[in-house]
């Protein structure tokens, strides 16, 4: 057997033998941390909607709005993504607490990290009323996000909160407003509904006030205006099922881009963006939890060029990723946790062009990714872990159409050493270790490394 399929036959042992993710910040006893969430990546998902400057192309990229496919990644760029975020219980953790930051990075070449950086903080104001300032940093091949926002809630004492929330960027006409409201019990039910207008100052910075086209060479002009609906929901089903559930879409939208020096050189864009994921958790037992998700995101853009643009800007690109899977954690002893998941993703994108029929795209590949993990540790001091974890990826057609890494199946073994300080903080680094064989790179068994942190007050 060779030592790629050593490497993934161990995995898969390891993942059928109880399939999530990392680790937790108070005691691993705690098995009132023994949870996963979608939190995280609802967040996420809708941070590409709510800043769209922030994506690595732009606004305007003719990539579309996922822009999920950029030449500068790498065939190990997916496994990298695995190796440094937070998992599932951690965003539990993150998603409970008011106040904290949280830094991960991971090698992704011998030059850069992927990185990601969040902090919140939560400021009770007079009576009911609170403040809450939250900063998203992301550094990756898709996203370059420097975002500020501000929210200020108000809640009653039977568990109904309403609150107004936007967001702070120094192009302003980017800003965005939101405003929900929703119920929350003290036994884990919480369902709320919330509206948003995107660029909402936009029309009026270009149309009304107007901007100097030495300072803003493009300017918008939205026909329709985007409006945002989204909702969520977590219920406990009895005493042993919780269900968690998101959703959201962006009003069907219609924004010209047009160069100020000539008003006919640009596009006119029909927009549309949504979202679902769901989740199962089953708690047959204190120390064991096991689950299903299954996540999807969609956004189309239907371009048509102005009078002197390129037959390029004439097309219908849809994109759309969903990614169905189920995960497993359980505490096998006071400071002994397993945790694992397993998923499939999906990615398909088509592209109508009207006029250049050879640069068209249908387009879709698929990857079956997933790690195990066992932690060791006490509430307070060393912290050490191993895991494994893979990424199988095949494209099932159009081949070449899009920008694409090498197909190649990666697998690795990654170890962690660190330190808990309680509830507090937690700080960690690991060495990544190849097991796939990646041929001629000269580097041996050593396959980069990665380190986070988290700190709550």
């Amino acid at each position: 057997m060779t030592t790629r399929r050593w490497g993934i036959s161990l995995g898969l042992g390891a993942l059928l033998a109880g399939p999530a993710v990392p680790e937790i910040l108070g005691a691993q006893a705690d098995t009132a941390t023994l949870h996963a969430t979608l939190k995280g990546w609802e967040e996420a998902t809708w941070l590409q909607l709510l800043d769209r400057g922030g994506a690595v192309g732009g606004r305007l990229s003719r990539n579309g709005m996922l822009q999920r496919f950029q030449p500068l990644i790498d065939d190990e760029y997916y496994i990298d993504l695995i190796s440094g975020p937070f998992g599932l219980t951690e965003e539990h953790v993150w998603y409970r607490q008011p106040n904290g930051a949280r830094y991960w990075g991971a090698s992704v070449n011998h030059l850069e990290l992927a990185t990601a950086f969040d902090i919140k903080t939560h400021i009770p104001l007079s009576g009911a009323w609170t403040a809450t300032v939250q900063f998203n940093k992301a550094h990756t091949y898709e996203a370059r996000r420097d975002l500020v926002r501000l929210e200020f809630d108000h809640a009653w004492k039977s568990g109904a909160f309403a609150g107004l929330h936007g967001t702070l960027e120094a192009i302003k006409p980017d800003m965005d407003l939101e405003a929900r409201a929703g119920y929350r019990s003290p036994g884990g039910r919480e369902v709320g509904a919330a509206l948003g207008v995107l660029d909402a100052f936009s029309d009026v910075i270009y149309q009304v006030l107007v901007v100097w086209e030495a300072y803003a060479d493009t300017a918008l002009d939205y026909q329709r205006q985007p409006f945002t609906v989204r909702a969520w929901g977590e219920w406990p089903l009895g005493n042993r099922l919780r269900l968690e559930a998101h959703g959201g879409l962006m009003t069907p939208t219609t924004v010209r881009a047009y160069r100020q020096a000539a008003p006919d050189s640009g596009f006119r864009q029909h927009e549309r963006y949504g979202f679902a994921a769901g989740m199962l958790e089953w708690s047959p037992l204190a120390r064991l939890r096991a689950g299903g998700f299954v996540t999807y995101v969609r956004a189309q853009t239907d371009r048509t060029p102005l009078p002197l643009s390129p037959a390029e800007d004439d097309y219908v690109l849809t994109e759309s990723t969903a990614r169905f899977g189920g995960f497993a954690l359980a505490q096998l002893a006071e400071r002994w946790r397993f945790e694992g998941w397993l998923a499939r993703t999906a990615r398909p994108e088509r592209r109508d062009m009207r006029q250049l029929d050879s640069l068209s795209v249908d387009f879709e590949d698929r990857m079956l990714t997933g790690e195990a993990r066992l932690t060791y540790g006490a509430p307070r001091g060393l912290r050490a872990d191993v895991s494994f974890e893979f990424v199988n990826r095949d494209v099932l057609r159009g081949a070449g159409q899009v920008v694409t890494p090498e197909l190649k199946n990666h697998s690795r073994l990654r170890l962690e050493v660190g330190w808990s300080f309680g509830e507090r903080a937690a700080f960690r680094a690991g060495y990544r270790i190849d097991v796939d064989g990646d041929p001629g790179t000269g580097k041996g068994h050593f396959d980069g490394a990665e380190g986070r942190f988290v700190v709550f007050w």
